[in-house]
């Protein structure tokens, strides 16, 4: 029970990183033109840049904006689901997850649809995201039971998936 527990906890912790790092894969959009603040001399602290996925060469930026928006929504619910489990508030929890079943899915490709983001998306990319619907289900199911070895042991296999699309998405040869 306890290793299911320092699992979950391990694998939350790295899977909260990933996502945090797939929320800015891009630069930012530019801000107006409004002036600068210095910061004064001798202050060590930089602003950092925020945590990204690697740009994989085989997406090209427009396919990227598209999936983008959909990760930025997925990395906040991870994010909420995370403390919500964490923390046992099984509302945040279920909520958090609810949100990621919800999530409208990607089609698989169609036949002479090359030029669409789906195309270019390996299967195991599909595979994982049915996977991660069924494995949010379960977590919300483990929330509203407010069972904690459940939610524990559901949330761990939720970031295990989260953490096998981010491979696949990054290693795909098309």
């Amino acid at each position: 029970m306890m290793k299911t527990l320092r699992t979950g906890l391990l694998v939350a912790l790295v899977s909260l990183g990933l996502v945090m790092q797939a929320r800015a894969s891009e630069p930012a959009p530019p801000k107006s033109a409004a002036p600068k603040s210095a910061a004064p001399k001798g202050d060590k602290k930089a602003a950092k840049p925020a945590p990204s996925l690697p740009v994989p060469p085989y997406m090209p930026e427009g396919a990227r904006a598209a999936l983008r928006q959909k990760m930025e929504r997925h990395g906040q619910a991870m994010t909420d689901l995370m403390l919500g489990v964490m923390l046992l508030q099984y509302e945040v929890a279920g909520d958090a997850a609810g949100r990621i079943v919800n999530e409208p899915r990607l089609g698989r490709p169609i036949p002479g649809g090359d030029d669409e983001l789906n195309s270019l998306l390996p299967e195991r990319f599909f595979t994982l995201q049915d996977e991660l619907r069924s494995r949010a289900q379960a977590v919300e199911a483990a929330a509203k039971k407010r069972d904690d070895a459940a939610l524990a042991e559901s949330f761990g296999q939720l970031t295990q998936t989260c953490v096998s699309c981010h491979s696949v998405y990054l290693n795909h040869r098309p």
